[in-house]
């Protein structure tokens, strides 16, 4: 069900293999002002330059979007991005220490998928996560203003008749085309695919599958609105997508942390007596570190997150059931739960609240304990990771989590190419 092309890539040169930890970036979304800023001293090419808007892009006035048309443009008449002569798949394979130090690697392929029509759509691409309109317009009006995808979206597919990972190993034996180390310690490596042979044995090993979306809801979502809004153009019908096997397992989910910035004074000086009226709440030591904290959530499982306020000891918080069976599938989620048990029902927060910026968010636990400590934030709500399975499963019914409800680690890098149409 899921159609994958090659495609002619835009890439950065040969010449400039040695350079790609300075020319390339992480999803723009995750991409702090004080990291874009590092980004863009690495090299005058790095690919931040072209997917993060600055302030001009943020006033609407598009003057971004029309600049990084120009700059993508200038690039490719410089010699700085090559378009290559034949399509092609692109093989990606990242290697990283998980969190207890194991070594792992993910490998899959970039591709440019066909976006399905409205009746095939909730079997062939499955997305899992609920997205805010306004970065659907700020990429819906990147991609329209460069006539390209400069980042991919992230599919994970059950790989049905194993003949994707089989491929890809056989395909890797070779040197990449490039490697490099990111900051984070993730190691990138880019092969190029083009005989005819194995990309058609790749294209058709995808058909038979359905696709869920991992990482890229809002870019997907710009794809489609590109799609209406140039019904004549072929090469909108098309998206730039890394394609990653559920049985490859070289991947990780980690949790979404919450960071309460609004609500009421008293009610939030309330949080930790209104839980304990409700719920089993343990204190944990004043002085537990984040560390501690997390390996306190996985063993406590499921319904469970830590509250962290500057007033009180970090707080152990196991939801209590009501007794009765669910009534929506998504109460199986700790970040449904939070908040509808929390946020919502206890603080007062709607939908419109939340999206409008008054929960913030980050994967990392530190972060987020260190936002309380400065009143960046009044409280953090630390979060165990959701199961993949579970995540499919809602996928597979239908059903949308809250926006920022998982992080699948290693983000896919910007930058190793470019699918222009």
């Amino acid at each position: 069900m899921a159609h994958v092309l090659p495609f002619r890539a835009l890439r950065y040169p040969s010449q400039l293999s040695q350079e790609m930890a300075r020319l390339t970036a992480p999803p723009y979304d995750v991409i702090t002002e004080k990291e874009r800023l590092r980004l863009e001293s690495l090299h005058p090419h790095n690919v931040v330059r072209l997917i993060l808007p600055g302030q001009a892009g943020r006033a609407q006035d598009g003057s971004f979007y029309s600049g990084a048309a120009s700059l993508l443009s200038q690039w490719q008449e410089s010699g700085d991005l090559a378009r290559d002569s034949e399509p092609a798949f692109y093989p990606y394979r990242q290697t990283f220490r998980g969190p207890e130090g194991e070594l792992s690697s993910r490998l899959g392929f970039l591709g440019a998928l066909e976006l399905p029509g409205k009746a095939d759509s909730e079997k062939a691409i499955l997305p899992h996560e609920k997205t805010l309109e306004g970065p659907r317009q700020d990429r819906t009006r990147l991609i329209l203003a460069c006539r390209a995808n400069l980042s991919p979206i992230f599919l994970l597919h059950p790989d049905s008749t194993k003949t994707v990972g089989a491929t890809l190993e056989e395909v890797t034996r070779i040197p990449p085309l490039f490697g490099f180390a990111d900051p984070s310690g993730v190691t990138h490596e880019l092969w190029k695919v083009d005989d005819s042979v194995t990309t058609l044995r790749l294209e058709n090993a995808l058909r038979a599958d359905w696709t869920l979306i991992a990482d890229g809801h809002h870019r997907y979502e710009s794809a489609l609105a590109v799609r209406e809004a140039l019904p004549g153009e072929a090469g909108a019908g098309y998206v730039l997508a890394f394609f990653c096997s559920l049985q490859d397992r070289g991947f990780r989910i980690f949790p979404i942390h919450r960071l309460l910035r609004g609500g009421d004074d008293s009610l939030t000086h309330g949080i930790p007596r209104a839980l304990r009226e409700r719920h089993r709440v343990e204190s944990l030591m004043p002085d537990s570190g984040p560390e501690e904290i997390l390996q306190r959530l996985r063993q406590a499982g499921e319904r469970t997150f830590a509250l962290v306020t500057p007033e009180d000891p970090p707080l152990l918080v196991r939801l209590a059931a009501d007794g009765n069976p669910a009534q929506d599938p998504l109460e199986e989620f700790d970040t449904v739960l939070l908040q509808k048990e929390v946020l919502s029902r206890m603080l007062g927060l709607s939908g419109p609240d939340i999206a409008s910026g008054a929960v913030g968010y980050t994967s990392d636990a530190a972060e987020a304990i260190r936002q309380v400590r400065s009143a960046e934030a009044r409280a953090a709500f630390l979060l165990n990771p959701l199961k993949v399975e579970a995540v499919v499963r809602a996928a597979q019914r239908g059903l949308r989590l809250p926006q920022k409800s998982t992080y699948f680690y290693p983000k896919v890098y910007t930058g190793l190419v470019i699918r222009p149409f």
